[in-house]
């Protein structure tokens, strides 16, 4: 990557990385007022109805990252009139998808009743939170499809900084209003929307300030789709890549609701909330460079593509390796702490999340040059991987309970995310011999396997300040001080990438 690239890169992860911990911060601390406040059920019911709309949002059909891919070329180029020739279709794209899932949702409002019976919760409050989730979700694709823009153009910092702002203040109004107000589950669901059509306002004015060329119309886009018929061809195959996203991502809650109760959905997505939350941090960072890959596979430079390659790819392992064994040592201690030991699940399910984690993590180099070469024809592998997770879970789920619902996740993955996707991409566009990449890869793993042997051989010191919170906080600083630095020097010493890693950031 140029120097103006890096620099772009380390902007967007500071500015995610800043609001990521303010947003974390903010987050954890709401949801106990949440559950105090408005129920352990009502906060099951919310996390239930966000997995339906991801369902309803596969009408998007992969449409944005094909656009991304789309824009990449104009970007590069400086073409200011292809730039609104792409959003144009896009926009055009988008609204033709907004009112299918109107329509989808409209649909399905009358087949809540029937799959909420059990839950407890009145119907005219399970229907109330469904529609202020759609009307939110539909905002996405009547009024803000120009995000794409900044994403592509490595300004994503500007949607970040903005989307948080308002989040943090939102969840800030939120828990004053619920403790001292105490207005109810209506009252919590009009700030939701109310906030999040401030978002929209306020983004849309700050693209048009970084873009003042910009002037996009659904009408020019709807003339122009015959020439970008390669969008829709690109989006058919994203499709099922999209598909298989959304059924790992949303069926588990609706899975554990379906053997369970609301009641478990919330623990369960406790812990869930911790590990997104930490995908979401490192993605945050990671995707920082999806952009500069894009403009790399644009240059058409294989030397320079493979040497960026496995520098984001060591970096990567580095990272995931450190976060997700500081986690499983903390994580059961925080549930405790953040909302008392009722709330700790078992340990497989900890163990199944966590390894879940870790190819999610892992996989994010592979997926950027995947996405930023446009390869998205590998249709039949989304649909496996798809089917994968919804039969094991199933067919674990009841035998096992809620732990065969992350095992299918995790199993699918593993095949389709950490065997098939590396070979398609060496396939299709990587210069080296495929043998070189599981060769590299498993050496990586050994250094991550070895390198946490010597963490584990280490004693913590001990301590007791007769606080909860402090205890929490002396342990994970400790593991974290121990484990990333031990972790990184592994790398280090046997890796010559990750020497080339690290001195980018000291020229």
């Amino acid at each position: 990557m140029s120097k103006s690239r890096v620099q772009k890169t380390i902007k967007n992860a500071k500015i995610s990385l800043l609001f990521y911990f303010l947003l974390l911060a903010s987050t954890f601390v709401a949801r106990s007022i949440f559950i105090k406040h408005l129920g352990t059920d009502f906060v099951g019911l919310t996390s239930a109805m966000m997995n339906i709309m991801g369902f309803l949002n596969l009408a998007e059909m992969g449409f944005s990252s094909v656009i991304a891919f789309a824009l990449y070329k104009p970007i590069f180029e400086k073409d200011n009139d292809g730039i609104n020739d792409v959003l144009s279709v896009f926009g055009y794209i988008y609204n033709r998808i907004g009112y299918v899932i109107l329509l989808c949702g409209s649909i399905s409002v009358v087949f809540l009743p029937r799959f909420f019976s059990d839950s407890g919760i009145q119907y005219e409050i399970i229907v109330t939170t469904y529609v202020t989730y759609l009307l939110t979700t539909l905002l996405g694709y009547f009024v803000n499809y120009k995000e794409v823009l900044l994403a592509a153009d490595q300004k994503n910092f500007v949607k970040v900084k903005l989307f948080n702002i308002v989040k943090i203040i939102k969840i800030v109004v939120q828990m004053v209003c619920l403790i001292y107000v105490d207005y109810g589950v209506y009252g919590w669901l009009f700030l939701e929307f109310s906030f999040l059509s401030l978002y929209s306002v306020f983004l849309n004015i700050q693209i048009k300030r970084l873009y003042p060329y910009l002037c996009t119309s659904i009408k020019t886009g709807k003339a122009l789709t015959g020439q970008y018929s390669f969008i829709y061809q690109k989006a058919r195959q994203a499709f099922f890549h999209k598909f298989s996203a959304v059924v790992l991502q949303q069926a588990s809650g609706i899975l554990v609701y379906i053997f369970s109760n609301l009641a478990m959905v919330t623990m369960y997505t406790n812990y869930t909330l911790i590990t997104s939350s930490i995908y979401t941090l490192l993605s945050s960072i990671f995707d920082s460079t999806n952009a500069a890959v894009g403009n790399l596979v644009a240059e058409k430079d294989n030397k320079k593509t493979l040497k960026v390659f496995w520098e984001l790819q060591v970096s990567r392992y580095w990272i995931a390796t450190g976060m997700v064994y500081v986690t499983y040592n903390i994580i059961d201690l925080f549930i405790s702490v953040w909302l008392g030991s009722a709330f700790i699940l078992s340990h497989e399910i900890k163990i199944i999340l966590l390894l879940s984690l870790f190819v999610s993590l892992t996989r994010k180099t592979n997926d950027e040059f995947i996405s930023a070469c446009g390869l998205f024809k590998d249709v039949w592998a989304p649909i496996t991987e798809a089917l994968i997770n919804v039969s094991v879970s199933i067919l674990a789920g009841k035998t096992m309970g809620i732990v065969g619902v992350p095992l299918g996740a995790f199993v699918s993955m593993f095949f389709i995310v950490g065997i098939w996707k590396p070979i398609f991409l060496y396939r299709e566009f990587m210069p080296e011999k495929l043998r070189f990449y599981f060769l590299r890869i498993f050496k990586y793993l050994v250094i991550s396997f070895i390198s946490i042997c010597i963490v584990e051989q280490i004693p913590i010191f001990a301590y007791d300040f007769n606080n909860k919170y402090y205890n929490f906080l002396v342990y994970s600083v400790q593991k974290s001080i121990l484990t990333f630095p031990i972790v990184g020097i592994g790398f280090w010493v046997l890796t010559p990438e990750m020497k080339t890693f690290i001195r980018r950031f000291f020229v």
